[in-house]
């Protein structure tokens, strides 16, 4: 798994070091595909390593020449969905838009979702400090990404202000993570009504007074 300077896993860059050849990326991404797949019909204690292997036709040591262990897979599928989800995301031009758009980019991942707060869960475990490490870096390097689009939408008059971006940039992945899972939990949840109204509280004030209200 690919480390950054400190020796930790990088959230939403790099590649593992095996693998490398083109007939061993495509190879390496088909596994990372039909992972979240896997996961979406068996769930976390139903998705092993010989069962990937078995739903795309490797063997068992196979499998393990790209990835030793279900945690380092599991996490590389984050990472890889993660980047994905931020290249798309960053088209749509506004702060709401961003959480938008990375959020029904989970949406339509079936089993994406159900992984992510899986993963999470097994971090705040004693005795998981690797996927600990990956969590905080991914959350940080989001918050990160959503300040500079922040940032960007401001200085284009279409953020407020008088708001802390950083904090901001939290509440943005919160309604990202949060609106996301309501979603997929209720269908009656209306993640759009909660996108709608951030992008208001995130206006600049009107001559009519606050967000237009």
């Amino acid at each position: 798994m690919t480390k950054n300077a400190e020796g930790k896993a990088s959230p939403v860059s790099g590649q593992g070091s095996r693998g490398r050849y083109p007939k061993g990326i495509l190879r390496r991404q088909q596994i990372l595909d039909r992972t979240v797949e896997v996961f979406a019909d068996l769930g976390f204690e139903g998705t092993s390593l010989r069962a990937i292997g078995e739903a795309i036709g490797v063997s068992h040591a196979a499998l393990r020449r790209y990835f030793e262990t279900r945690e380092e897979l599991f996490l590389e599928v984050l990472r890889e969905k993660d980047r994905q989800a931020l290249a798309a995301a960053h088209d749509s031009g506004t702060a709401p838009g961003f959480a938008a758009m990375s959020a029904n980019y989970v949406l339509k991942t079936p089993g994406l979702m159900a992984l992510r707060h899986s993963m999470v869960a097994r971090a705040l475990e004693p005795g998981h400090g690797h996927s600990r490490d990956f969590f905080i870096e991914r959350y940080r390097s989001i918050r990160q990404e959503a300040r500079l689009v922040l940032q960007s939408a401001r200085e284009q008059g279409t953020v407020r202000s008088d708001i802390p971006l950083d904090t901001a940039a939290s509440l943005l992945v919160a309604a990202m993570d949060g609106l996301s899972t309501q979603a997929l939990l209720d269908t009656e949840a209306d993640m759009s009504a909660g996108m709608a109204l951030l992008e208001q509280l995130l206006a600049p004030e009107t001559a009519e007074g606050p967000s237009g209200t």
